[in-house]
């Protein structure tokens, strides 16, 4: 891989100040280019946000200490994966961008976390009929559903005719579109 020369420091990385504005605005990904102490010289607004919401004390000059471990002692064959377990995980890859792999550029990837079962309990449905909901909406029948609950192929037929009446709709598929609207609108 080719290694594109890079200044060391943040001072040595001068941009104007309204083509860096222009840049962090623009681009559509999540990139942050940094050294390894730890100092950001560039980041896009997407990776300040991203950043913020997952690690409270995020400073605008300094990566987080976890992803500052990774870069001097981790693993560069493969990317870092943190997780939080209301606010989703993010996966960072590092693209060396000096010989030394004193400065790097990261792309950061934000993934929700999926809320499955629990999203659907906002359509006024009890837990079970919710897990039900859930597993209609991944194709399952009555008896596969019965099976990954450990429950009676009766007992889910039943909770699904009672989560139709609650939900005013008349068949399983459109019982499951009611449920991807919600499922969809979290993601």
């Amino acid at each position: 891989m080719q290694t594109i020369p890079f200044p060391v420091s943040a001072a040595a990385f001068p941009l104007h100040h309204a083509v860096r504005e222009l840049l962090e605005s623009a681009l559509d990904q999540a990139l942050l280019i940094a050294n390894t102490r730890g100092e950001i010289l560039f980041a896009t607004r997407k990776t300040r946000v991203i950043l913020q919401t997952l690690f409270a004390e995020t400073s605008d000059d300094l990566i987080p200490n976890e992803i500052r471990t990774w870069l001097i002692k981790g693993d560069m064959s493969k990317p870092l994966v943190l997780r939080h377990p209301k606010k989703g995980e993010i996966e960072i890859h590092n693209f060396p961008l000096s010989p030394s792999g004193s400065l790097t550029l990261l792309r950061v990837e934000h993934r929700l976390v999926e809320q499955g079962p629990k999203a659907l309990l906002a359509l006024g449905l009890t837990a079970r009929q919710a897990e039900v909901l859930y597993w209609i909406t991944e194709g399952k029948t009555n008896p596969e559903i019965a099976i990954i609950l450990d429950a009676s192929p009766d007992t889910v037929k039943k909770h699904a005719a009672n989560l139709y009446a609650k939900l005013g709709v008349p068949t399983r598929t459109s019982a499951a579109r009611c449920a991807l609207s919600v499922l969809l609108a979290n993601a």
